[in-house]
């Protein structure tokens, strides 16, 4: 279990938010063609990557939302991860050299090919962001251990806030490092 700073964990999970919304700016540029076109059969387009970081997003910002309105400020500086939230931050984490341990997306968050407006998409992305930017800057006086909130996997699991708030920019950084492969990857022939 890692111990961290509160306001230290808060401040770099808040400059690898802004780094996020940074690294997503340039897809915006590329054509809607591009942003739709699978690397290989049966993979995912950017769009696709997106659709399914935001189902991801919107499902644990609302959850943390409704956690955090009224919790105590907390005085205490220091914050010890879980077992658990450690285990699942190293799985979805990206190595040092961008490769990933593969996972399989739950069905619940799989986006659905041919409905997706790629362009909205991103910009969802975005506020997502901001939204889990303005949650990090709230947070900063909060008990992050305390604060459970449940997990996406099945709603048995509850994990630490601070746990969580790890979790979701590492799988955005991911899934990043996804959409930066495809869009270098050559077009498919189908």
């Amino acid at each position: 279990m890692a111990t961290f700073s509160r306001q230290g964990l808060v401040a770099e999970l808040l400059d690898r938010t802004e780094l996020l919304k940074a690294s997503t700016k340039p897809f915006l540029r590329l054509t809607d063609e591009q942003l739709i076109s699978r690397p290989a059969p049966g993979k995912w387009c950017i769009a696709e990557v997106y659709s399914h970081l935001n189902l991801s997003m919107d499902q644990h910002i609302r959850k943390i939302l409704s956690r955090i309105a009224l919790a105590p400020d907390h005085p205490v500086d220091k914050y010890r991860s879980g077992w658990l939230g450690d285990w699942l931050y190293e799985r979805i984490m990206p190595r040092p050299d961008g490769s990933v341990f593969k996972l399989k997306a739950l069905p619940a968050h799989s986006p659905e090919a041919g409905t997706l407006d790629a362009r909205e998409e991103l910009e969802a992305f975005q506020r997502h962001c901001d939204a889990l930017d303005d949650i990090l800057r709230h947070v900063s006086t909060k008990d992050l251990r305390r604060i459970r909130i449940p997990f996406s996997l099945n709603g048995l699991i509850r994990l630490r806030l601070g746990d969580l708030l790890r979790f979701l920019v590492a799988h955005s950084e991911r899934h990043l490092l996804q959409a930066q492969r495809i869009a270098k990857a050559p077009v498919a022939q189908v």
